[in-house]
């Protein structure tokens, strides 16, 4: 039945994807409607005892795993194409590191703030300080993943705009599960700094290694297998290493894209490889294995955990504490950074892209017992709004009398 329930995953999102982009969307907000429209709240209300065959607990799993390894090789095939060339040029990371603290501490705050006032409403049978904080993680996250998308379908790849924003967006991730590793420390009754800041060092150390001892013996290798089919052969074995790097941070402690994103740090390098992997690769995880992961998160949710009409207006006010956190705090960060307004108007419509790793976070809460299933639908329709803003939101700006200033790189400032 799994091979049912993928191919009507596929057909959906495709379809979903297409009409998104006929609108002026990114294909990805079409990817998560589709999810929506295939869960419980809508097809399972309609389909019933046929949603129930088709659908079924034993498939889901398999969906998970299909979805959780097209979110590997999406992150790897982002950090191959990741240029930060632009921030080299500048000789710092001053303008990115900027954007991620504003970016991450004013959405923090808002969200732990609604929290508090939300949290005898929407969360009384969870724990209080888990949830309080778990919120404002939540409004601090971007979705690196889907900005590269985003930025691609928009043509803003190699633009300092896209390299501060997708640079920023990653700093503000990797802190974000460091956050999360300790509000799983706080649902197990115990906060053990010792613990958190051992697989911090770990995580480290992995990095490290990989970059100064790996990423050298690679190059060897490609060197070697220079030649007519060299760097094809080596598919295999690179396809292994992303996967065993993905292992690797997972046992750490942290999400399993981390492990890819720092493989692709090791093989960026690689011109021959990169180019083999985009036309070999790259197509069956955009086309099968992500739309998978997009759907399986929507179909978890279920508009029929709301318990009233009180429920919107707290979805409200947490939509608009998410849009100006993320927003503002991003664009504040970059004007003292010295970024011109134009500019950094941008910075913050981007760095607003919730998604994917916005769903991969809200997954975690639930597993975790942290989010009620009311406030978890609420926080999925959050991300597709919000998702939903940045295309129209950056076009809006490239119209305006300053687009010129848009997509330079950063010598321009």
């Amino acid at each position: 039945m799994w091979i049912i329930q993928l191919c009507i995953i596929i057909l959906t999102a495709g379809l979903c994807g297409a009409l998104a982009k006929r609108i002026g969307q990114s294909r990805v907000v079409g990817e998560i409607a589709a999810g929506l429209l295939l869960g419980p709240s809508i097809l399972g209300t309609v389909g019933g005892e046929y949603y129930s065959a088709v659908f079924s607990s034993s498939a889901v799993p398999i969906m998970s795993k299909l979805g959780e390894l097209g979110l590997v090789l999406l992150m790897f095939q982002l950090g191959l194409h990741l240029d930060l060339k632009v921030l080299r040029e500048r000789g710092s990371m001053r303008i990115p590191v900027a954007v991620a603290l504003a970016g991450i501490v004013v959405p923090f705050a808002i969200g732990c703030g609604i929290a508090v006032l939300s949290l005898p409403v929407l969360a009384i049978d969870v724990p209080e300080l888990a949830y309080v904080v778990f919120c404002g993680v939540t409004l601090s996250i971007s979705a690196v993943p889907v900005m590269a998308r985003i930025v691609v379908d928009l043509g803003m790849t190699g633009t300092g705009t896209a390299a501060i924003a997708l640079t920023a967006a990653t700093l503000t991730d990797a802190l974000g599960w460091l956050m999360l590793a300790m509000i799983a420390a706080l649902t197990a009754g115990v906060l053990a700094w010792q613990d958190i800041l051992r697989n911090v060092l770990l995580l480290c150390v992995f990095a490290a290694v990989s970059l100064l001892v790996i990423r050298p013996l690679w190059r060897s290798l490609f060197r070697r297998m220079q030649g007519a089919g060299g760097v094809a052969r080596l598919l295999p074995l690179v396809f292994c290493y992303v996967l065993m790097s993905s292992w690797i941070t997972a046992e750490i402690g942290f999400h399993s894209a981390f492990g890819a994103l720092v493989a692709a740090l090791a093989l960026r390098d690689q011109s021959a490889f990169v180019r083999e992997w985009s036309q070999r690769v790259d197509g069956f995880v955009e086309l099968i294995l992500m739309p998978v992961f997009f759907a399986y998160a929507g179909i978890q949710a279920n508009l029929g955990s709301i318990p009233s009409a009180s429920f919107w207006p707290w979805f409200s006010l947490f939509l608009a504490g998410a849009v100006a956190g993320k927003l503002g705090g991003s664009y504040l960060g970059a004007r003292m950074a010295g970024v011109q307004h134009h500019e950094a108007c941008m910075v913050g419509a981007l760095m607003n892209t919730r998604g994917l790793m916005e769903l991969i976070v809200l997954t975690i809460g639930l597993q975790l017992h942290v989010l009620p299933p009311a406030v978890y639908t609420m926080l999925v329709l959050m991300a597709l709004v919000t998702t939903s803003m940045t295309v129209p939101l950056l076009r809006w700006l490239a119209r305006s009398p300053a687009r010129a200033a848009a997509g330079k790189d950063l010598a321009a400032l």
